[in-house]
């Protein structure tokens, strides 16, 4: 919203279902478009109300709606519908203000004086699981915050979808809403919306693929006319630029009955799979220390088509891990894949951090990853097929300063992967499958314990949890040995074998140098030893603080520029005379004999 264009709320609430309402506010102005506006309300099953994108503040519509339930949450679903919260945080001083992501930090909020109470990440509120679920749609620079109603399969968008009707609009209002591709019945999100989201990756498309997997019957919007009926055939088409080409097209190949056990799965890579082979049919077996996170996590896998279990376990313990196996082949009846995802570190000179730390980070990478390996192979045996995937990870591959232990874990990681793989090769359809991630935007950072008393960053060639996920999914469809998520990944080992020296050189040069620049931060266990509250979404927010998009869509861009680049120098060069030629062909001919100079003469 860019003008809040002064006066009261005046309209009424329309009932949508039993427990979610509906008003329709005058337009505002945004960018000269006059656009309107919608709020919904949502009231929980305790009796309070969450105010999606509050219109303008009118103390009949607060009558109106504490006649429903007290107002409990406020929320913000974007960076841009904020504008109205002020005042209803200044009249609500009691209910609590949730926003997307990156909403605290714009200065217009500060200036407003808007009191964040917490933003959203891709992790519903523990105090709206009972009956709402979140999805969080991410690019640079935007975020938005999706709520689905599990009760009445009602799906409340904000600026994902617009669908202007023209006839309700003046001619250039018309115009304009359909140049930006919001006017109905083809509405979708405006184009510069689009061209951001394109940005947002592999993140993006999964985020929007699940709103469809939700199935929602009927789907809300901020702006022009909602889907009353036929929700997820109408989404599907709103965001049919943005989906996988195989949601948007034919049915994709399903993975309806492979059951796959993921460890690690309360956060980043672990959980990004978890909705990635729900969203495939399959069915799921979590396991972390978190058993409230897992539980929640299965709701959602739950939603999205798959079957899930969550199995709390702590993978340095061996007998546990075994408990893990078991619930499995009790519940689902075997296990066709199993995913060793667990994963740590401590970053630090190797003599700052505790003896114990150094022996946590082996006891989890690698012997969990062990113990996964000793429970899951007796069933795949028995089966005579199965796939184990081991996530490694570039350290794996080239040795990382100030992560001694991590890095010997990683390097064992390899061997023992690829000694397995050696030991099962009479067992053709068992695969072993080892996956080399380059730096990945997870919550690793803030799991992970930093003795270096330096704030870590991870740089800004970051890649997402969905493409290490995606990278599992079609490994179970067609297994490799080895297979790397990102070039540097590829790169750091073809340099580290080519010119081991030079690359322990530069990689310790470069660490030394990036330490001395990182600001001071306290010493910190992260969740290593004990797990903890924090860290619980697919991504660690590295790439939404930085307002950069993906390491994958950089690539990508790149080539393509770089392709374009040396097309265009041909061309210039091939529609160029050459210039001695030129010289030669503007030149008086001279015949043979003339203007020779006699040796005689």
């Amino acid at each position: 919203m860019q003008s809040s264009d002064a006066g009261l709320s005046t309209d009424r609430l329309s009932r949508v279902t039993d427990n979610i309402w509906i008003l329709n506010d005058k337009p505002i102005s945004a960018a000269g478009l006059q656009l309107p506006v919608r709020m919904t309300v949502i009231r929980l099953s305790n009796g309070d109300l969450v105010l999606h994108s509050p219109v303008r503040y009118s103390p009949d519509l607060r009558q109106q709606l504490e006649r429903l339930g007290p107002i409990g949450y406020l929320l913000a679903p974007n960076i841009a519908h904020w504008m109205f919260l002020p005042e209803w945080q200044r009249q609500l001083p009691q209910a609590a203000t949730f926003a997307a992501r990156g909403l605290a930090a714009r200065k217009q909020v500060r200036v407003a004086g808007l009191r964040i109470d917490r933003e959203l990440g891709d992790t519903t509120p523990e105090e709206w699981t009972a009956d709402l679920e979140t999805v969080s749609v991410n690019a640079p620079t935007f975020s938005e915050v999706e709520l689905f109603d599990r009760r009445s399969r009602t799906l409340v968008l904000t600026d994902l979808v617009q669908n202007l009707d023209p006839h309700r609009l003046g001619a250039s209002n018309a115009a304009a809403a359909n140049l930006l591709g919001i006017a109905k019945p083809d509405g979708k999100a405006p184009v510069y919306l689009r061209l951001l989201l394109r940005l947002g990756g592999r993140s993006a498309q999964a985020a929007a693929e699940r709103l469809v997997k939700l199935a929602p019957e009927r789907v809300i919007f901020a702006h022009g006319d909602w889907f009353e009926a036929q929700g997820t055939a109408r989404l599907r088409r709103s965001l049919r630029w943005l989906l996988p080409a195989s949601i948007s097209g034919p049915e994709p190949e399903r993975m309806v009955g492979t059951r796959v056990v993921i460890t690690g799965a309360s956060s980043g890579i672990g959980r990004a799979a978890a909705l990635a082979f729900a969203r495939n049919g399959a069915t799921v077996v979590l396991a972390a220390r978190r058993d409230d996170v897992l539980a929640r996590l299965a709701s959602e896998c739950e939603a999205l088509g798959g079957r899930a279990l969550a199995v709390p376990t702590d993978v340095t313990d061996a007998q546990a891990v075994q408990h893990l196996a078991s619930a499995a082949e009790e519940a689902f009846g075997g296990i066709d894949v199993w995913i060793n995802n667990a994963g740590t570190g401590v970053f630090g000179a190797y003599q700052d951090a505790g003896i114990a730390l150094h022996r946590r980070t082996i006891e989890v990478n690698l012997l969990g990853t062990m113990h996964g390996a000793y429970a899951v192979l007796p069933i795949f045996l028995r089966q005579n097929r199965g796939v184990l995937i081991n996530n490694i990870s570039i350290g794996g591959w080239a040795p990382t300063p100030f992560a001694a232990a991590y890095t010997a874990s990683k390097f064992g990681l390899r061997g023992f992967t690829a000694s397995l793989r050696q030991e099962l090769s009479a067992h053709p359809h068992i695969h072993v499958c080892g996956v080399f991630p380059s730096m990945v935007d997870t919550p690793g950072f803030v799991h992970g314990a930093n003795t270096s008393g330096r704030r870590l960053d991870p740089g800004p060639l970051l890649y997402q949890s969905e493409d290490v996920a995606q990278t599992f999914v079609r490994l179970v469809r067609a297994p490799r040995d080895e297979v790397a998520v990102g070039w540097p990944a590829r790169a750091g080992q073809l340099a580290y074998t080519i010119a081991p020296e030079i690359t322990e050189n530069i990689l310790a040069a470069t660490f030394r140098w990036l330490l001395s620049r990182a600001h001071p931060a306290p010493v910190s266990e992260g969740t290593l030893i004990e797990a903890g509250p924090q860290g619980k979404s697919v991504d660690g927010g590295w790439l939404a603080r930085k307002q950069i998009p993906p390491a994958g869509v950089l690539s990508t861009g790149l080539v393509v520029l770089g392709i374009t680049a040396c097309l265009a120098v041909a061309a210039s060069k091939a529609r160029r005379p050459s210039a001695p030629r030129a010289r030669l062909e503007a030149a008086p001919r001279v015949r043979p004999g003339y203007g020779r100079r006699s040796g005689n003469a």
